[in-house]
């Protein structure tokens, strides 16, 4: 997925940080989702406006993982997060 930017899709989620986890609210089904420690700070980061590898940066000293791996996961939570369409690719 290389150096890119991602933003929430406010017209679907709502974030709220609290303390180290954090909840999205998906507002056309309703629901609130508990997110763990890991899922709060990619999001929270998103919502930063963090780039990809700064975000890779940040949890590697968060979790302290190798880069590798943590490229990985991060690109199967964005993946994720694409695919429920919680958070958008950023547009120049």
């Amino acid at each position: 997925m290389g150096n890119r930017k991602y933003v929430l899709n406010t017209d679907k989620v709502l974030f709220t940080p609290l303390d180290d986890e954090g909840i999205l609210y998906a507002i056309e089904e309703n629901k609130y989702i508990s997110l763990n420690t890991t899922y709060t700070s990619i999001i929270q980061y998103i919502a930063e406006g963090l780039d990809f590898n700064l975000i890779v940066t940040q949890l590697m000293e968060e979790y302290e993982v190798n880069q590798d791996v943590c490229e990985m996961q991060l690109n199967t939570v964005i993946a994720d997060l694409i695919a429920k369409e919680y958070i958008n690719e950023a547009t120049a």
